[in-house]
């Protein structure tokens, strides 16, 4: 485990030594500041002029979700510029035919890295969540984010070619969103074509309770797995 804790070590450095991608590792906090603060606030707002008061209330989960479903992106963003690079510049092919292996380079690049996220994320609900969501929710929801924030990278990783079009593949994370959405706002069967979407499975987990939910919850962790093996594989080519 030295080669993996000396690897890692050496890519914290590089994140933090770039301002903006450091930056991003505050992120979650910004934004549990703003829905904690702000989301109630302008609910007030519109209880005031309109007279209801749950106007945007019932949507609470979502924004809460959003910081779960986030929080491993933003992580991921910092370390695939760091990735990307080491790539480019044949440091990551070093690395591979050291001690380290490339599944120590993946373990020291990508899962404590997606591991971390997933705990501070845990932290940042823990403390400014603004709905019901239970600890078994914010948990689940961190372990969820956990897998998302490594197969993602990996498919960005995979599909980029340098660190412009990374950057330009980055962007189009946020249909991770559209799952949460889908399942908020659309209800009928239509919903399901956002289906292909572990986060539309998870958040069908949280408005639901039964078997159904169960179900729920095994599909989005199901997808995950098929995800994370597709994109480690792909991943393991590109390298």
């Amino acid at each position: 485990m030295k080669p993996v804790y000396i690897s890692f070590s050496c890519f914290i450095k590089e994140i933090f030594k770039d301002a903006m991608l450091a930056a991003m590792t505050l992120l979650p906090v910004i934004l549990g500041l703003l829905f904690k603060f702000g989301v109630p606030l302008l609910n007030a707002l519109i209880a005031a002029y309109t007279g209801k008061d749950d106007f945007l209330a019932p949507y609470y989960l979502l924004f809460d979700l959003t910081i779960i479903f986030s929080t491993p992106v933003m992580f991921g963003y910092a370390g695939l510029m760091i990735i990307l690079e080491e790539r480019d510049t044949g440091v990551m092919k070093y690395l591979s035919v050291t001690p380290l292996g490339m599944n120590g380079y993946l373990l020291s690049r990508l899962v404590l890295l997606s591991a971390i996220a997933a705990v501070y994320g845990f932290i940042v609900e823990l403390i400014f969540h603004i709905s019901e969501v239970s600890l078994v929710q914010l948990f689940l929801g961190s372990a969820f984010s956990f897998l998302t924030g490594i197969w993602l990278v990996c498919l960005i990783v995979s599909l980029a070619s340098n660190k412009v079009e990374g950057l330009a593949f980055s962007k189009f994370s946020g249909f991770l969103i559209l799952g949460p959405f889908a399942a908020f706002f659309i209800k009928d069967n239509l919903k399901y074509l956002a289906a292909f979407l572990p986060t539309f499975w998870f958040t069908d987990f949280c408005l639901n309770k039964g078997s159904y939910a169960v179900a729920a919850l095994s599909v989005s962790f199901a997808l995950s797995a098929v995800y994370l093996l597709f994109t480690i594989k792909l991943f393991k080519k590109k390298a």
